[in-house]
């Protein structure tokens, strides 16, 4: 039996708060993220934030926020842990969208590991996102990836995780990770 491919107006039907994104054709449905999830998406908003200052609550988003990549029928839809927005960007409407961001952010979790260092990096850089960070809590590491250059590297133990399209983020991977 053919795999039903999944349109932009499948994912519109979802019910509102559904956890789901459009990958390949296939909506993926996930579990709500587990309180360590969620902690840790908060302590990195909160590094950011501390970074950007008063551009922070402009420029950080949650979960929920979607990156749109192609064109219809084709489009995907993701939706990281943690985007940060350009530099000087101001929502003009309600049914406003914004760019891609600068930054995008995921924690890993088993429900959605292979997505996010497979399908859901190569949609941020056909979106335009500068620079994907996977926080993987079990290994203990960081992975920041320039999306533009298409190169990687991982931090660990006393290292500390910059970013290039964040001035100023620095992230120690040892204690980001500490209960």
């Amino acid at each position: 039996m053919p795999k039903v491919r999944h349109t932009r107006a499948d994912y519109d039907r979802l019910p509102e708060g559904a956890c789901a994104q459009l990958i390949e054709g296939e909506l993926v449905m996930t579990p709500a993220p587990s309180p360590r999830h969620e902690l840790l998406i908060a302590r990195l908003i909160l590094r950011i934030g501390a970074c950007l200052g008063a551009e922070a609550e402009r420029r950080v988003l949650g979960s929920k926020f979607e990156v749109v990549a192609g064109r219809p029928p084709d489009e995907e839809i993701v939706q990281p842990d943690v985007a940060v927005l350009p530099r000087g960007v101001v929502s003009s409407a309600k049914e406003w969208r914004p760019p891609a961001p600068v930054l995008v952010a995921e924690i890993l979790s088993p429900s959605t590991r292979r997505y996010d260092r497979g399908a859901k990096l190569r949609i941020y850089a056909v979106a335009g996102v500068k620079e994907a960070w996977l926080l993987d809590p079990d290994a203990g590491t960081i992975e920041v990836h320039d999306l533009e250059t298409g190169t990687a590297r991982t931090y660990a133990d006393d290292e500390s995780a910059e970013s290039r399209a964040v001035r100023g983020l620095r992230v120690e991977v040892r204690s980001f990770f500490a209960a």
